[in-house]
């Protein structure tokens, strides 16, 4: 359904805000201009985007198309600076987050870490080259010749579009409709049809086998600094099913799911568009690839299934699970805690719920609510200190558990010159939160891996200490923005 006030059915000529799918068309644009000798890759972005802070590194337009720029994830900043999902995210918040940033998260080069903002300046770039807005140039070079005439990228968020698919997400088995005001264009807010992406995919298509060097440079992998390939590209992500290779993209945003999949060697095109959250971007490709293409399958599938599942379960004594309880530490912020509660071993990741095990053996135990395995090894002097988890060797540490009295050195006011806000930090009865004006109370779980750090809803908080001891300010990152620095007032 398109529409659920009005019972008004998907058809074909649906229009879908596409999402991240959007990205290659900005690689497109950037391939182009590449092409006409207007722009090189390796331009130094500030040579057209003079407002992006220098940061002491150059930073290249190689580096946006790779997602190697170390430049913050804007939905993360903006977010922690304010803004709530529900409302407007405009380009122009996107343009001031940039140039009000601070530091990089990384080295230009050194990392892979997936970055809309690169996007978005991508478009800036093409608009500062073009003379031509990003919207107008998409018009005029992509979607009027190829006949995509649905097709935009929204500038404006209260234009009309005629024939739009309305987006939903679920809530307490209810469905409710999303609010969309995003206009981010270049990394998303492509709004188009399954037609007019038929007529895309095949453009591609006819591009790649008639080694159009617009679409062969965008098929092109990225590096690292330290050689190391980089699998996307313009806008796409390389991969492999069955030994057949696959260019793609996901999206997703205010409950639109969106996928496009090429297998140029097959020519074979997928676009799915849906317009709910729950929607299953890896089952239903993968599905429809298998009915398509199964008798071209050149290799068997990859299946590294954990096979403990299908074990017997076995009794195990509550003395020896006794030794396995304690936390265990998997990664940077991240460890397990094992609790035995009536006589069954129970397992929970911080910042996640508890859950059930059941042993598999005296030291393997299945986690259903995972679909994988931990094993606990033994010491030569028979201690446990040591849990195997898929790949990862965790080992045991003593968790940060603050008292009471701990928590009070920690309560204050924040402000964070780089996104331009404030939060204050209180502890309430035995538990610490952090209050923002406009997105209400965020309660603080110690992080047992590393003393002075919590976990909430903005992602991983440490405070930050002189060398009196003092808390003098904060930390805030999560997975594509790392440490925002908030110092405190007071």
């Amino acid at each position: 359904m398109a529409n659920l006030e009005y019972d008004i059915p998907i058809s074909p000529s649906s229009i879908f805000d596409i999402a991240s799918v959007s990205k290659q068309f900005a690689g497109f644009a950037i391939s182009t201009l590449i092409q006409q000798g207007k722009i090189s890759a390796d331009d130094d972005i500030h040579k057209w985007l003079p407002d992006v802070p220098q940061f002491g590194k150059i930073i290249t337009i190689n580096h946006l198309l790779h997602h190697t720029s170390g430049l913050r994830d804007w939905p993360g900043a903006l977010h922690l600076a304010g803004w709530r999902w529900d409302e407007t995210f405009s380009f122009e918040d996107i343009m001031r987050m940039v140039k009000f940033q601070k530091d990089l998260d990384f080295e230009p080069g050194s990392r892979f870490s997936y970055s809309n903002t690169g996007f978005n300046l991508l478009a800036a770039i093409v608009e500062k080259v073009s003379g031509r807005s990003f919207r107008e140039w998409t018009d005029s070079a992509i979607f009027k010749p190829l006949g995509m005439n649905s097709s935009h990228f929204r500038d404006d968020p209260y234009i009309i579009i005629k024939n739009l698919a309305y987006s939903y997400h679920w809530e307490n088995s209810n469905l409710k409709k999303e609010l969309n005001a995003l206009t981010a264009y270049g990394s998303s807010s492509l709004f188009t049809s399954v037609d007019d992406l038929c007529k895309w995919v095949i453009h591609i298509q006819q591009g790649i086998d008639s080694k159009d060097p617009v679409f062969m440079r965008m098929l092109e992998e990225g590096a690292l600094n330290n050689g190391e390939k980089v699998h996307y590209a313009y806008g796409f992500e390389f991969s492999d099913d069955h030994g057949l290779k696959f260019i793609q993209h996901t999206g997703g945003w205010a409950g639109y799911r969106t996928l496009i999949s090429i297998y140029p060697d097959q020519k074979v095109s997928f676009i799915l568009l849906s317009n709910v959250n729950n929607f299953d971007l890896n089952g239903n490709p993968e599905k429809i690839a298998n009915i398509l293409l199964h008798d071209l399958y050149k290799t068997q599938k990859d299946e590294s299934v954990d096979r403990v599942k299908d074990l017997p379960s076995v009794k195990v004594d509550s003395m020896l699970m006794k030794k396995y309880a304690g936390t265990y530490q998997l990664g940077p912020g991240w460890s397990v805690t094992l609790s035995l509660e009536n006589g069954q071993l129970m397992t929970q990741a911080n910042g996640e719920d508890k859950f059930s095990t059941a042993a598999k053996s005296d030291s393997v135990f299945w986690i259903d609510a995972y679909g994988a395995s931990m094993t606990f090894v033994k010491d030569p002097t028979g201690e446990v200190n040591l849990l195997r988890y898929k790949s990862i060797q965790a080992k045991r540490i003593i968790p940060f558990i603050p008292t009471l009295n701990q928590l009070k050195q920690y309560p204050g006011v924040y402000y964070s010159e780089e996104v331009k806000t404030e939060y204050k930090v209180d502890v309430v009865g035995s538990k610490l939160f952090m209050h923002h004006m406009r997105l209400g109370d965020i309660e603080l779980t110690p992080d047992p891996t590393m003393e002075d750090q919590f976990t909430g809803d903005l992602g991983a908080i440490h405070f930050i200490k002189n060398a009196n001891q003092q808390i003098t300010g904060l930390t805030v990152s999560q997975g594509r923005i790392k440490n925002i620095r908030f110092d405190k007032k007071s």
